[in-house]
C-alpha cells in the first residue's frame, strides 16, 4: 500500500482522520520530512489519537523538544480525554521539566482515570528525579494541605524509597 505524501500540514491532519492504524504509522514514520514547527502541531495532534501506540509514540518524539512543548502539553494534561491527559503526562514526565509540577500535582489529587494516575504518578517521580530541590521548591509554593502533601509524597515513595526520604529530608530542612 503506497500512501500519497503532501508535506503539507493540513494534508497530513487530514489523513491522520482514518481510521486504519497502518497509515497513521506511514505518516508518522515521515514526519521528518516537515519542518518543525508543523511537525510539533501534528505530534500534538496525534496525542489526541484514539491509538495508545501512536500517542505513546507522538509523546516520546515530542519529549524531545524539551521545554519548547512544555506550556501546550500542560495545556493537554488538564483538558480532553483521559488518553490525551495520560499522553501529555508521558511526554511532560520525559521532558523532567518542574515548571509542568501544577499540572501533574492537580491530576493526582482530583483525577479519577486510573490510566491518567498511573501517567501522572510516573511523571511526578521524573520530575523529582530530574532536579529533587527545584521540585521541593515548586512543590511548597503550591501550598497543598498536610493530606495533599501526604498523597504526593506517597506517589514517590511507591516508586523510589530513596528518592522519597531526599524529599522528605529537603521539605523538612526547608
Amino acid at each position: 500500500m503506497t500512501i500519497k505524501f503532501k508535506p503539507e500540514k493540513g494534508a497530513i491532519l487530514k489523513l491522520l482522520r482514518t481510521s486504519n492504524v497502518n497509515k497513521k504509522l506511514k505518516i508518522f514514520e515521515r514526519l521528518d520530512e516537515l519542518p518543525e514547527k508543523n511537525k510539533i502541531k501534528i505530534l500534538m495532534k496525534i496525542l489526541e489519537d484514539s491509538s495508545w501506540m501512536l500517542r505513546e509514540k507522538a509523546a516520546y518524539k515530542l519529549a524531545a523538544y524539551g521545554s519548547r512543548v512544555v506550556p501546550r502539553l500542560k495545556k493537554l494534561s488538564i483538558q480532553g480525554y483521559w488518553y490525551t491527559r495520560a499522553a501529555a503526562c508521558l511526554a511532560l514526565g520525559e521532558i523532567g521539566n518542574t515548571k509542568a509540577l501544577d499540572e501533574i500535582v492537580s491530576l493526582l489529587l482530583i483525577d479519577n482515570n486510573p490510566t491518567v494516575l498511573h501517567e501522572a504518578s510516573k511523571a511526578l517521580v521524573k520530575l523529582a528525579q530530574a532536579d529533587p530541590n527545584k521540585f521541593c521548591a515548586r512543590l511548597q509554593a503550591k501550598e497543598l494541605d498536610e493530606v495533599q502533601m501526604e498523597k504526593i509524597l506517597n506517589v514517590v515513595k511507591r516508586e523510589d524509597a530513596d528518592l522519597f526520604i531526599e524529599l522528605k529530608n529537603t521539605l523538612h530542612d526547608e
